[in-house]
């Protein structure tokens, strides 16, 4: 689980654009709560980002879901991008 943490309030729509705008269109974000993510490619089980606020800062937890196969594929190629979009947010 990777954990990214930002000195701003975000709010899960936020979160969402940044993503959908940085990524390629073959990915898919989805808001699956006030403050959860699912980030995944067609054919793999979607990573899950669970976003947290205390004060004016921002936690993002970026957690491989799903099985074996699915998870070496989220931690290669769709955690990282997830991560750095998040670092850069």
């Amino acid at each position: 689980m990777s954990t990214v943490q930002t000195e701003r309030q975000l709010d899960i729509d936020d979160v969402r654009a940044a993503l959908v705008n940085e990524l390629s269109a073959s990915y898919r974000v989805s808001v699956v709560s006030p403050s959860t993510l699912k980030v995944g490619r067609s054919g793999v089980i979607p990573s899950k980002v669970t976003m947290s606020r205390q004060g004016n800062t921002t936690t993002f937890k970026i957690a491989t879901t799903g099985f074996v196969v699915s998870r070496v594929v989220q931690g290669i190629s769709i955690n990282p991008r997830v991560k750095r979009i998040l670092e850069e947010k």
